[in-house]
């Protein structure tokens, strides 16, 4: 090969593959610009969420579930009313199940109770360390 057929292809591909380095970076450039739109418009819906007064909606329905899972139940713990719950019994061999209905006095844990109350608190103290 001569001299000039080498600089000929040397020059085509170093040309080649500086227009493919120019081009990506092009290609980024425009996905960075969009990336900064997307994340713009996510601020302001962001922002315009936080003035409707979310706030006040997740501590009125904190307080609404405290109320009916804890509070509630226990001043009716110092009443008249009672609690009925459902026993289930096992039957001979595990076949003929039933089931019977008990009325007692008292305050009733349930376990959704003590998972309600954790998730309220996780989320109140996960949420100050935001911040």
């Amino acid at each position: 090969m001569t001299p000039e057929l080498l600089a000929m292809l040397g020059g085509g591909v170093s040309g080649f593959v500086m227009k493919l380095v120019a081009s990506q970076a092009q290609s980024q450039t425009r996905l960075f610009e969009q990336m900064l739109k997307k994340q713009e418009i996510a601020d302001s819906s962001a922002d315009k969420a936080s003035g409707r007064g979310g706030v006040w909606m997740r501590r009125l329905i904190t307080v609404s579930v405290l109320m009916a899972t804890i509070a509630l139940p226990a001043v009716f713990a110092f009443t008249d009313i009672g609690v009925t719950l459902q026993e289930e019994s096992k039957g001979f061999l595990g076949l003929f199940k039933g089931s019977k209905f008990v009325h007692t006095q008292g305050y009733l844990i349930l376990p959704e109770v003590r998972q309600t109350a954790l998730a309220i608190v996780g989320f109140y103290f996960g949420s100050s360390q935001v911040k």
